[in-house]
């Protein structure tokens, strides 16, 4: 849109205003699609906004304190009931709304997050992989005892345990045990 274009747009506000918002709604939403160029990248139309923002603002959250390109996450966020979540380090992050639900808070989607995503950039795995990742979510301060809420839950939650691409995950005794142990040294009481 040139700028007499939208000088004409901005002056005809005043006439049939709920029109000009659809149709400047209606153009943003055309706008980002060109821009991330894939549907995945913005919420499911069938669910609210609000969900994706929520969702996005502790992926965001994440990817920022590893100093990644903002520009590069792109998070799909697909009204299902199944329990699915993937990553890349290209920044494509896919989960369902049934796995946000199993997560049950924001901090749990973040534990996860953190996880997956400095196992994948540092290749490292068990408990160091488990200590990296809990100082992640310290860092964009969450709290960590919602890390072993989730985890102990995975354990002993079938369905969990092939959600997700990522399977480097604390949730055989010894390493709950230790992770519980990282969040005392923390200062946390559990």
């Amino acid at each position: 849109m040139g700028k007499a274009e939208r000088s004409i747009v901005l002056s005809r506000q005043g006439k049939g205003a709920s029109l000009n918002r659809r149709a400047l709604i209606g153009g943003v939403t055309i706008a980002l699609v060109g821009l991330v160029g894939v549907a995945s990248a913005r919420p499911n139309l069938l669910q609210s906004g609000t969900d994706y923002a929520r969702v996005f603002k502790v992926i965001d959250r994440i990817w920022r304190a590893q100093n990644l390109p903002a520009e590069t996450l792109k998070l799909g966020l697909l009204d299902s009931k199944a329990m699915r979540a993937d990553v890349a380090l290209t920044g494509k992050v896919l989960m369902t709304i049934g796995f946000v639900a199993t997560c049950e808070t924001d901090a749990q989607v973040a534990a996860w997050f953190c996880q997956a995503l400095v196992g994948l950039r540092t290749k490292s795995g068990g408990a160091a992989l488990d200590r990296a990742a809990l100082a992640v979510l310290v860092l964009v301060g969450y709290d960590p005892r919602e890390a072993l809420k989730l985890w102990s839950r995975w354990a002993t939650t079938k369905k969990l345990l092939n959600s997700s691409h990522f399977t480097d995950v604390p949730i055989t005794p010894d390493r709950l045990q230790a992770l519980r142990g990282e969040i005392e040294k923390l200062g946390y009481l559990i």
